[in-house]
């Protein structure tokens, strides 16, 4: 196996600011009050894992199929371990922080940190990166209004804050009331043009809140697509501390 830059996962963080019961978002008067119930209601689980499968495809063809397990706790602690297919089985993603990115390599036995810049890079072909690991949490990196409402959905434009490095000019996030929580993300560059969309369907209530379980990456500019699927989502099952450390890595 190649050496690679890295994923997101997280799924991207995944549970991040996906989880918004539409009475909460609906009972929030400014943009900056949105997100900040989103990821108030995000963080309402101390601890979640699931397994998942995630499957890339370009030009419209499966391409690849991965399969990986999560532990992530507070949002600010994530831990990555693939385990299928063979040539990546064994690889491990690790978010000590939401500074600090690690991934340790079966190949080579080895733990390396993930450089700042290479946080825009796909991991191992995929659409996902590790800045999208540590946007778990969005109230403080960007700053939001809202700017549109039409039916079900309402759409935040979302862009930096003074001081907060992004590789995106701003986000758009849908938000759908009947579904509970965002739906839709929309990445910009820095002359303003979409460049990747993120959509999250196959939702499910987990301990009464809502949740997608389907979470699909695609890039626009090229037609590229990364699928993950959730399985066996648990929360509050105790996730200690300690395992979120470079030792665990070696293990």
């Amino acid at each position: 196996m190649k050496p690679v830059s890295f994923l997101l996962a997280t799924v991207l963080a995944t549970s991040g600011v996906m989880l918004a019961p539409s009475q909460s978002v609906e009972a929030a008067v400014t943009g900056a009050d949105v997100l900040t119930k989103l990821d108030s209601l995000a963080i309402r689980f101390p601890d979640q894992t699931y397994k998942a499968t995630m499957e890339i495809y370009k030009g419209g063809n499966l391409r690849t199929t991965m399969v990986f397990s999560m532990q992530m706790k507070n949002l600010e602690k994530q831990l990555i371990t693939f385990t299928d297919p063979g040539d990546v089985a064994g690889m491990k993603i690790l978010m000590e922080d939401r500074d600090t990115i690690y991934m340790y390599s079966p190949e080579f036995k080895k733990v390396r940190r993930v450089a700042a810049h290479m946080q825009n890079q796909g991991f191992l072909g995929s659409e996902f990166t590790p800045e999208d690991m540590v946007m778990a949490k969005l109230s403080d990196r960007f700053d939001a209004t809202i700017d549109g409402q039409a039916g079900n959905e309402t759409t935040l434009t979302l862009t930096p804050k003074a001081g907060v490095q992004s590789n995106f000019s701003k986000l758009e996030v849908v938000i759908d009331k009947t579904k509970g929580g965002v739906t839709k993300i929309r990445y910009f560059d820095g002359s303003g043009t979409a460049i990747r969309e993120q959509t999250r369907g196959g939702w499910v209530k987990v301990d009464g809140t809502p949740m997608p379980t389907e979470i699909t990456m695609k890039n626009l500019k090229t037609g590229a697509e990364t699928k993950i699927k959730l399985a066996d989502v648990k929360v509050n099952q105790g996730v200690e501390d300690d395992l979120f450390s470079r030792r665990t890595l070696l293990r």
